[in-house]
């Protein structure tokens, strides 16, 4: 404690907002509900009222002499090449892996004055990250890359760091209320919430379901145009379509997916403000820079040799639910309880064997994870 000061600044030590008023209520010998912090507390009080491993008596008052006098605190300044997130993991290898999450929250409260950072704590990053939880470090990257510039993993606190060095307190601030926005947008992205717009809540399923977090980057820009009122929710559905159209037919066609990521990060720069799905169709079939999207004619005999049984079960029932659902059937079948099952056995009987001939093993592997026909779609 600080006994001359008042307010927050009488302690000494302050956790995060979550623990703090437990802590100030213990250090003030205050009755407080059971907490982790008054847990802990009785524990050590225990312990030091007991023996040490060898069964000496503990010198309270020695031990107290040295925590209040000998122990040294060491303050350690970074330079800007210095990554904090190494420094702090071999400093702290048998605590808590800190993420880049916990260094930018430190960073952007620090930016903040005291006597606002609780507020800005309760309404920006606490909703953030009670919403978020596992996929908040993720999030920082997808919005970094907001710019249209890619951002590595380990590299998410630098760069924010970097761009917010010259940016003063009340920036900052709105820095962080910007990302609680976009956090709403993203928990839609990757499943936490549904979108208002139950065709784009569905969208959204789908792709989720093929696995194209490389185009996250790029849907969290749509969606925030749609929030802005800048494109409508038809446009988004249409542009969330051409994804996953776009993606779908290369991994059918064999286009590697290397290059994906890059793909959708570089063309968020060049989103236009009208007509962004025609737009989107002509940027993502110009051929260039790895922007190939599979014609019908090449989609159709790429999916007659697809061997989509041998890929994830997930995107198998995908292409087959699709392809059920491109017939257009009156009665519409329920997929839940659907299951898959093979036109060419997986183990064949001996009429099977005798049937397909001579070269059983050969026509058994090659048509084993083939579809059974062509068909529409995408």
């Amino acid at each position: 404690m600080n006994e001359y000061d008042e307010g927050l600044d009488y302690f000494k030590l302050l956790p995060t907002q979550l623990d703090k008023s437990a802590f100030q209520d213990l250090i003030e010998q205050r009755l407080t509900l059971k907490t982790r912090f008054s847990e802990a507390f009785d524990f050590f009080r225990k312990q030091l009222a007991g023996e040490d491993s060898d069964g000496i008596v503990i010198d309270f008052d020695g031990l107290f002499e040295v925590v209040q006098s000998r122990l040294t605190v060491v303050a350690i300044h970074l330079g800007d090449t210095d990554d904090p997130y190494l420094i702090f993991e071999s400093l702290n290898a048998k605590g808590a892996p800190l993420t880049q999450a916990d260094l930018i929250r430190n960073y952007l409260l620090l930016r903040i004055p005291s006597n606002n950072q609780l507020q800005v704590y309760e309404e920006a990053w606490l909703p953030m990250q009670s919403l978020l939880g596992d996929h908040l470090t993720e999030f920082m990257r997808q919005y970094l890359m907001q710019s249209g510039e890619e951002v590595s993993k380990s590299a998410i606190y630098s760069v924010l760091k970097k761009r917010l060095q010259d940016s003063d307190e009340d920036d900052v601030a709105e820095e962080l209320r910007t990302m609680q926005r976009m956090s709403l947008l993203y928990a839609q992205i990757v499943g936490l919430t549904s979108a208002p717009n139950d065709l784009v809540a569905s969208m959204l399923s789908r792709l989720r379901r093929w696995e194209v977090s490389t185009a996250n980057t790029f849907i969290l820009s749509l969606l925030a145009l749609n929030a802005g009122h800048n494109i409508s929710s038809v446009d988004v559905l249409s542009c969330l379509k051409c994804l996953e159209s776009f993606v779908v037919r290369r991994a059918v066609c064999g286009v590697p997916t290397n290059q994906l990521k890059r793909i959708f990060i570089s063309i968020i720069k060049e989103i236009p403000t009208t007509d962004v799905p025609t737009w989107l169709v002509t940027t993502l079939s110009a051929g260039s820079s790895g922007r190939r999207w599979p014609k019908d004619e090449e989609f159709s005999e790429s999916l007659q040799r697809y061997r989509a049984y041998a890929n994830p079960l997930d995107r198998c029932k995908f292409v087959l639910e699709t392809i059920e659902l491109g017939y257009g059937h009156k009665e519409r079948t329920t997929f839940e309880s659907a299951t898959i099952e093979h036109v060419m056995p997986q183990t064949l009987s001996e009429k099977w064997k005798l049937d397909v001939g001579p070269d059983v093993e050969l026509v058994h592997e090659k048509w084993i994870d083939r579809l059974g026909v062509p068909s529409r779609g995408w």
